[in-house]
């Protein structure tokens, strides 16, 4: 089945007001079909809400990004219901590498991209890491702890990927969170893609992820932790938080 014409969204009403607890909170990487449906449909919902698309017929927000080899999205699952999701999109600049030359930024921001890869200090092509479609369910738009989850997937993913640095378009009123993240200004703002708003380039080197993780428990793991995240890579449902 094609995704894009024939999904089929799992995503049911969530209570207002309702809150996250550590218990009966999964995360799944979207290598299948219905995990698929389930980001696009989250996309959708929490974009909608915001005023940022137009409604589409099917419930779903996807672009080409989704189908390249470069890009994939994690879902993370309150009882098994689809409550938010971010999206990775890898620029690996090795050369004959085909489909990972390109990830959204480098599309709106081409020169400040190229800058940062070129300032990188390894000796070798570069590798860096956007974050985007970084989306709540609006029935759990106020829920920061979420946000967090969705960080700690963030940190977890850009360290088994080898990535020299984070990237994210971010719009104005989320700016001072990505400070804290430790996410610096480069460049914008600039209309991102897709949507009705503007965002701003901004930029987290290799060198901060051990400070992310050690001044923001909430986005770190412990050993015992990682270890169990590592079925995530092969499109099984972890525990977000290892419980007794």
């Amino acid at each position: 089945m094609n995704v894009l014409k024939q999904p089929t969204p799992n995503i049911h009403r969530l209570r207002p007001g309702a809150q996250l607890v550590r218990s009966g909170l999964t995360a799944r990487l979207a290598v299948d079909e219905q995990t698929k449906a389930d980001a696009y449909a989250v996309r959708h919902a929490s974009y909608l809400s915001g005023g940022f698309i137009d409604p589409r017929p099917d419930g779903l927000f996807f672009d080409d990004d989704d189908l390249k080899p470069n890009s994939q999205s994690v879902v993370i699952y309150q009882w098994d219901q689809p409550v938010a999701s971010v999206r990775f999109c890898t620029l690996d600049l090795t050369p004959g590498l085909t489909g990972w030359d390109e990830i959204p930024a480098s599309r709106i921001f081409p020169e400040a991209i190229a800058d940062l890869a070129a300032r990188l200090p390894h000796n070798r092509p570069a590798r860096m890491i956007e974050l985007n479609r970084l989306v709540r369910h609006p029935d759990y738009a106020n829920n920061t702890q979420l946000v967090f989850v969705l960080f700690r997937f963030v940190c977890y993913l850009v360290t088994a990927e080898g990535a020299d640095m984070m990237l994210s378009c971010v719009r104005r009123n989320h700016t001072p969170f990505y400070k804290r993240m430790r996410f610096g200004y480069v460049d914008g703002p600039r209309r991102y893609a897709g949507v009705k708003f503007e965002t701003n380039l901004m930029a987290c080197p290799e060198s901060q992820f051990d400070m992310i993780r050690s001044e923001i428990p909430m986005v770190s793991a412990d050993p015992a932790t990682r270890l169990s995240y590592a079925p995530l890579l092969e499109g099984k449902p972890v525990n977000v938080f290892l419980e007794a």
